[in-house]
């Protein structure tokens, strides 16, 4: 017979324990800081990564955005033996020509687009002087190809109709698709630039280039004397242009990008002579800076980069992305190449140059 003492006792470590076992299941304060201390910086480890994955998917995207691209030069080549103008001399100032990329929207699955498109009587900067027959095929068209999926920047734009536009029953406003990715129209001031007042120079050495009284030879591969490989035709315009004022801590924001104006990605400029103030062309750039070039004035350093007073941009747009380091570019062979902006800018324009003679092996 158990003595009533050792009873007692058995009694209450059967109850401690029991007590102790349920006692253990809750959190105190302190452990549940520590837990929630442990997720956090987990969490802080983790996401840097997870968004570097997710910028290492946007740029093989914009690369493969590129490869479509340079894949609808070479079929548009093999159809018409030359590459897309830039533009074209317009006979009629209300009248501006079509840019490049329209020319290749049946070789980007844009077939419904092109066979809707007219290309007589019409202004294709859908301004506020002319008529712009094609609005109901490129209000609103946005072809995600054009487009980098890493850029801040707007895909469209809105411009004002003209009355005119608006008598065959457009909307007030049409929106009107800003591409990202713009035609190497050559180097900065070498065989074949002239000047021009109202836009800096214009440049014919280079793919994508404009056929007025400048230049009067379309490019074709055989003009590429530096070799496919060797020669840039495409490049990128995905991030702001940051500008540095002297004496200004904070840098100032500009979307400068050479298809920003009337008639944005439609548009191949005014289509007057490269001497003139309808002489401008857009979605094209030549190399007059490095990329990411930040200025120190958002109009003139130098002369061209930027926006001319009234906002249409110039013939020397900066070349930039926000992939970090430098940007995207498809070459004249359909290779796309990532290009440091610590690259020698005397490299830099060689490679934008189809005719300079300079094989560049490394860069």
């Amino acid at each position: 017979m158990t003595h009533p003492s050792i009873q007692s006792f058995v009694t209450r470590s059967s109850l401690d324990r029991r007590r102790c076992k349920r006692a253990r299941h809750a959190f105190t304060l302190v452990e549940l800081l520590v837990v929630i201390a442990i997720i956090g910086v987990m969490v802080g480890l983790l996401l840097p990564a997870v968004q570097s994955a997710r910028e290492a998917a946007r740029r093989m995207s914009c690369s493969n955005n590129l490869k479509q691209v340079g894949l609808a030069l070479h079929m548009y080549h093999n159809t018409y033996k030359q590459m897309p103008t830039a533009s074209t001399t317009a006979e009629i100032t209300e009248q501006r020509p079509p840019s490049w990329l329209v020319k290749i929207l049946p070789f980007m699955e844009q077939s419904a687009a092109w066979d809707r498109t007219t290309f007589n009587g019409t202004d294709f900067a859908s301004r506020n002087d002319g008529i712009n027959r094609n609005w109901e095929t490129y209000n609103g068209l946005i072809v995600p190809s054009f487009n980098c999926p890493s850029s801040p920047l707007p895909q469209s734009r809105f411009d004002d109709a003209s009355p005119e536009t608006v008598a065959l029953g457009a909307p007030e406003t049409l929106e009107i698709q800003i591409p990202n990715y713009v035609g190497v129209a050559g180097d900065y001031n070498e065989r074949k630039s002239q000047w021009n007042g109202y836009a800096g120079m214009s440049d014919y050495n280079g793919v994508i280039v404009a056929l007025d009284n400048g230049n009067h030879e379309p490019v074709k591969f055989a003009s590429i004397l530096d070799g496919t490989s060797h020669t840039l035709a495409v490049g990128e315009q995905s991030d702001f242009v940051r500008v540095r004022p002297p004496g200004q801590t904070e840098p100032e924001f500009y979307d400068q990008r050479a298809g920003n104006w009337f008639g944005g990605a439609w548009s191949g400029g005014g289509g007057g002579p490269n001497n003139g103030p309808e002489g401008y062309r857009m979605n094209v750039a030549s190399t007059r800076v490095g990329i990411n070039y930040s200025p120190t004035n958002r109009f003139l350093d130098p002369y061209g980069i930027g926006p001319y007073w009234y906002g249409r941009p110039g013939n020397h747009t900066i070349f930039n992305s926000t992939h970090g380091g430098g940007a995207q570019f498809l070459k004249s062979d359909g290779s796309v190449e990532f290009i440091s902006e610590n690259i020698r800018f005397e490299i830099f324009s060689l490679l934008s140059n189809r005719e300079d003679r300079k094989v560049i092996e490394q860069f």
